[in-house]
Order: C-alpha cells, then structure tokens, then sequence
C-alpha cells in the first residue's frame, strides 16, 4: 500500500500540468532537479514527490521545499515500494491535463513546459512533446551522445512503431509532457527492465510524439543511476520489483509479450496491426541473442540449488 499524497490546497484549482517524480536517495542532486522544475516560465502546475523510504536527507529537502511552495505534494512511502510502483503512483495520483515525468537527478531549462504545452495545445494529434537531450555528468559537464532519427512524428502508425521498438535510442520521450488521457489508456511502466520501451510504444500507437530542437533537458549520468548499479536487465527487473528477486527472471521475453499485447489492445485498424505484429518478427530477430541469454539464465538459476547439492555431498 502507498501512502496518500497531501490534498490539493483548498485555495488552488485543478492545475494544467502535473509533475511527477518518484526519487530513492537522492540528495545529491535533488536541490537542483527541485530549482530547475520551480523555475518554469510556466508556473500552472504541481510536483508530486514521492520518496520509497529514502534513508539519506530526501525527505528533509523535499519537506522544506513543500513547506515553501504549495504546488509541491510531498509523501513518503513506509517501505521501498520498487522503482515500477512508485513511479506509476505520481502518474495515478496526476490531477493535470499534461503529465511531465521528472527524476530527481535530471535539469530542466526554465522554458521547458512553457515551450512543450505550446505545441500539444496547437495540435491535438500530438500526443507527447520533448526537447533535444543533452547528457551531463555528476557535475554537470556535457558527456558526448548520438541520438538517431526516430519518425516519432510521422502519420504512418507503422513507421512509428518500427522505430520505437529499435533499442539503439535512449527513450527520452518519455520524460516529455505528455497527455493525461493518452497515459491512461496505457499500462504504464512495467515492473520490469526496459518497459518505457512499451509504454512509449503504446502511446505511439495512440499518436504522434514531436521533439523540439532546443536543448531544455539535461539527462544525467552517475555512479547511483540504475543502470550502473543494475547493469543487466536481469538485475533492473528486481530493482524495478523486488518481488521478482524470488523467482527466475525473464525480461526480453516479458517485453516481447507486452509489446503483442498493446498492440493488441491499439485503437488502429486491422491492417495497420497486422503490420505492427509482422515488425515485432524483425525485433525478435535483432534480439535473439537476448532472448536466448533469458533461456540460458533460466537454465542456471534451475540448476543451481541441483549443484550446490552436489558441492555440499561431493
């Protein structure tokens, strides 16, 4: 069970953007992850924070920050809830026509929303809209990158979907402010490695995304991301569950399953779903050293209690 965000004050109406950030100690960059947000030319929305049981200064910051600023909504959850549930939860808990998701490690240029919600109120096929990417350090230095032409824009349905599902992108769409009402009608972010992946999927077959050509967004890079201390999709899955640290994991192939199955549920025609299953032939292929490495990993863990018999009686 999560616990409760704070009620909306009384004295404010139903704000346009809802900001979510779901954060595990992260003192070290919170403050200005905080500042940046606060800092919006475009100032109609609140930040709801929701800590899974920090034991660092988390909490501390984000009370003095809530104490000063009444569009943040802060709560901390009484147990690490893993990362699926809790960033969901700000989703869930949303109150706003867009939804910006927000780590507490990333910067954003003060005219991000004001620039972002321009677009997605001029054109109501666009479902989300994000800005050029740059990566920077733990001190904030830029750090090299290579971002590749994705037709998230494009009217095909088909076309959209054959790019989002390339693993050769770092899924920053989806810290684009995106709308409420497309959100829900997907699953939001599974409970294992890799599931933005879907999710954006999922919204890709809902409507377009559009990416700006300024630099708003600042992604970091550091030793405490999940990536450094999960480094295989085995790992992330448990850190995204820890329910999953019981039982064999098997995260390529719960993706591919997903991916079937919002197709499957897209509002698109038969055709147009037919072609969308054909691409997900040429995803098992560029993934078939992965999904082997699942059936592989599954063989081990069976195994190993049948070995450390063996080691113990031998």
């Amino acid at each position: 069970m999560t616990v409760p965000f704070p009620p909306l004050p009384s004295t404010r109406g139903r704000p346009r953007v809802s900001l979510g950030m779901p954060v595990y100690n992260g003192e070290e960059f919170i403050e200005e992850a905080l500042a940046s947000l606060l800092a919006q030319t475009y100032e109609d929305f609140e930040l709801l924070i929701s800590d899974n049981a920090s034991t660092d200064r988390t909490g501390e910051i984000c009370r003095d920050h809530a104490s000063r600023d009444p569009r943040i909504r802060y709560r901390r959850n009484e147990r690490n809830l893993g990362f699926a549930i809790n960033q969901n939860s700000v989703i869930e808990h949303a109150n706003g026509e867009f939804f910006l998701l927000t780590h507490h490690d990333d910067v954003r240029l003060p005219t991000y929303l004001e620039r972002t919600i321009e677009v997605l109120d001029r054109d109501p096929g666009v479902v989300v809209c994000y800005t050029t990417t740059r990566d920077i350090d733990a001190s904030g230095g830029f750090l090299p990158r290579r971002d590749p032409d994705l037709r998230v824009d494009a009217d095909d349905h088909v076309a959209r979907f054959r790019d989002i599902i390339r693993t050769d992108h770092i899924c920053e769409a989806d810290f684009g402010l995106t709308r409420v009402s497309a959100l829900r009608e997907t699953r939001l972010h599974g409970d294992y490695a890799d599931s933005d992946r879907v999710l954006l999927a999922e919204l890709l077959l809902r409507g377009r995304f559009h990416r700006l050509p300024e630099c708003l967004f600042y992604r970091r890079a550091h030793a405490n991301q999940s990536t450094a201390i999960a480094p295989n999709r085995q790992l992330r899955t448990v850190w995204y569950n820890p329910v999953h640290g019981d039982g064999i994991v098997l995260p390529h192939f719960r993706q591919l399953g997903e991916y079937l199955s919002a197709i499957g549920r897209a509002p698109i025609a038969s055709g147009t779903r037919l072609s969308c299953y054909a691409a997900m032939c040429g995803w098992v292929g560029t993934n078939r050293k992965q999904l082997v490495g699942d059936i592989e990993f599954a063989g081990v863990e069976l195994l190993r209690p049948l070995y450390n018999v063996v080691k113990r009686t031998g």
